[in-house]
């Protein structure tokens, strides 16, 4: 009976655990100071690009981004690109001006979303794709090559996201 209690406590211990890494919501700021959870972007297929000021394919990834969410603009997709940089080195104004159009510009300032998202990847640009119930769908890409057919492969990505309901 004793060992039948204990398996019991230690199976509902990690059950418990399973369920909290799952419910496990980030939040991200906007420029205005506006608090935008993950949990509140379920429904669309998000695309979240981390960089940073440190980032010198920071432009590249941008440009790339406003070409992925004018693509989809209108549809249950929402493009993000994502700074991992406290305001002490990127302000909200600088901010403000380095999205625009149909990318939407957020905060991960203590970095919280960027550690859980990009797993073993780490590095900056970090590209992750949500499926619609806020799931990472594949793996983490990191890096940016500005020659690939990026925005093509994440269009086909994102396409067979829209499909499944």
């Amino acid at each position: 009976m004793l060992t039948r209690l204990k398996t019991f406590i230690a199976a509902s211990a990690i059950i418990s655990c399973v369920a909290a890494t799952r419910a496990q919501d980030f939040s991200f700021t906007t420029p205005t100071g506006e608090t935008v959870p993950v949990s509140g972007m379920r429904g669309k297929v998000v695309v979240l690009l981390f960089s940073g000021v440190q980032d010198p394919q920071r432009r590249e990834g941008l440009k790339a981004l406003g070409l992925l969410g004018d693509r989809f603009q209108g549809k249950d997709v929402k493009v993000c690109w994502v700074s991992v940089n406290p305001p002490s080195d990127m302000s909200n104004d600088q901010l403000k001006s380095a999205g625009g159009g149909s990318v939407v510009v957020l905060r991960d300032a203590n970095q919280a979303a960027f550690k859980r998202y990009s797993g073993k990847v780490g590095q900056l640009p970090t590209i992750v794709v949500l499926d619609r119930q806020g799931n990472p769908f594949g793996q983490p890409r990191g890096g940016f090559n500005p020659n690939s057919d990026f925005i093509n492969e994440l269009a086909a990505t994102i396409d067979n996201l829209l499909q499944r309901k």
